[in-house]
């Protein structure tokens, strides 16, 4: 069977391994991007209702690649100011956009929302080959490219694929990266976040809220004129306890967790749903042909919303290192090439997986020595301008080396 050539193949068609396809495609690379679960599928585990926070470089992003144009107000909320409490040490310190000169901190957009303009941005381009629903078979390395086998699911279909480098991009599980004996660092944190939707009596005029509490941190986000997308970190026994309330009962210990605030949470919109939180880090994630992106090359806890985020500028400056080399004549899958993208997104990788668990262990942490110590940071914060723009400019993606597609100036 010949093999059909691309550039590249990417193995893992959700949120980050299409954007990598639409951010490659305008610069010419023919593309063969692998996705196991039909687009159309009501079961597409990547483009579902969770809500996902996007930090304001990664609006910047999607704009530039013609996605964000699609979505209307309803389907991407603003941020504009998010108020950080801690239920034991008290105080409160609020976060706003103007404290940064933006008029907005980030979004809050579902992803289906944003997988449906996604596809809509794939399907303009000719040089992508959407293979779905289908599977990586087999896969062999020669010394100038990469030959791969896909298969049809629940089909006789097959065909042989060539290319100079492959992507990995198929999530946290990946079992893909495991096989090819990518080294990560795992930790349990033996908590899961409760995901859902609920309605409040007032407009949320745009308010987001983070409030430590003794197992977690519980973020409600604004969605839509009244809604707010909650992310309530519990542990396990707790977590049971909190799944066998009543719809009524749940958004009352909701309330009461939250605690005053300028509105009153009315009912639970859709359903409850759990998502198991781990730590999981690749101290190394390219070799010669392979880089490995997203959550299967990171995947940190949801707190300050920063996952998907991080993936995102992964994906824009992997697409910017390679655009530029294969226009010097460059191999895209050399491991000089491939390096240089590892040397620029290494130190922000881990910087935000080091802030993200530092977080958890210091906020959820219940040693009374600690206790002051996070009410002096709440202060801090407030009473310092420059401390709380630091804090800003980095949990909104603007700080550090930016890739040209973050750019406002296009």
């Amino acid at each position: 069977m010949k093999a059909e050539p691309y550039d590249l193949i990417i193995n893992g068609g959700g949120l980050v391994g299409a954007s990598l396809a639409c951010a490659l495609a305008s610069h010419g690379f023919r593309i063969a991007l692998i996705e196991a679960s039909a687009y159309d599928s009501k079961n597409q585990p990547s483009f579902d209702t969770r809500a996902l926070a996007l930090t304001y470089s990664s609006g910047t992003i999607f704009r530039n690649l013609n996605v964000w144009q699609g979505l209307d107000e309803s389907e991407a909320t603003a941020i504009r100011y998010i108020d950080v409490s801690d239920a034991a040490a008290g105080g409160l310190v609020r976060l706003r956009s103007e404290d940064v000169g933006r008029q907005a901190l980030g979004w809050n957009v579902e992803a289906q929302a944003l997988g449906k303009q996604i596809f809509r941005v794939l399907g303009e381009f000719e040089n992508i080959d959407l293979l779905s629903p289908m599977r990586l078979q087999d896969l062999s390395f020669t010394e100038s490219g990469i030959l791969a086998t896909v298969r049809e699911n629940r089909g006789a279909s097959v065909q042989s694929l060539s290319a100079s480098l492959l992507v990995v991009a198929d999530g946290s599980n990946s079992a893909l990266r495991d096989e090819l004996n990518f080294s990560a660092y795992r930790a349990e944190y033996r908590q899961s976040a409760v995901v859902c939707r609920v309605e409040s009596d007032a407009p949320n005029r745009g308010g987001a809220y983070e409030h430590f509490t003794r197992s977690g941190p519980l973020a409600l986000l604004p969605i839509g004129e009244r809604g707010y997308s909650v992310v309530w970190t519990q542990e396990q026994d707790e977590l049971k306890r909190t799944m066998q309330l009543s719809r009524s009962a749940f958004v009352e210990s909701l309330q009461n967790e939250i605690g005053e605030r300028p509105y009153k949470l009315r009912n639970l919109v859709g359903e409850r749903k759990i998502y198991p939180l781990t730590l999981s880090h690749l101290k190394k994630f390219v070799r010669p042909r392979v880089v490995v992106v997203g959550n299967a090359s990171h995947t940190v806890h949801p707190v300050a919303g920063q996952g998907f985020n991080l993936a995102l500028r992964d994906v824009a400056a992997l697409a910017q290192v390679l655009s530029t080399h294969r226009r010097r004549g460059w191999d895209i899958g050399s491991y000089d090439v491939l390096i240089r993208y590892e040397r620029w997104r290494s130190r922000e990788s881990n910087q935000v997986t080091g802030f993200t668990d530092s977080m958890i262990r210091i906020f959820a942490n219940e040693l009374p020595v600690l206790t002051p110590a996070r009410s002096w940071v709440l202060d801090l914060l407030q009473t310092a301008p420059p401390v709380k723009r630091m804090l800003l400019m980095r949990t909104m993606g603007l700080y550090g080396k930016q890739p040209d597609l973050a750019s406002e100036v296009q």
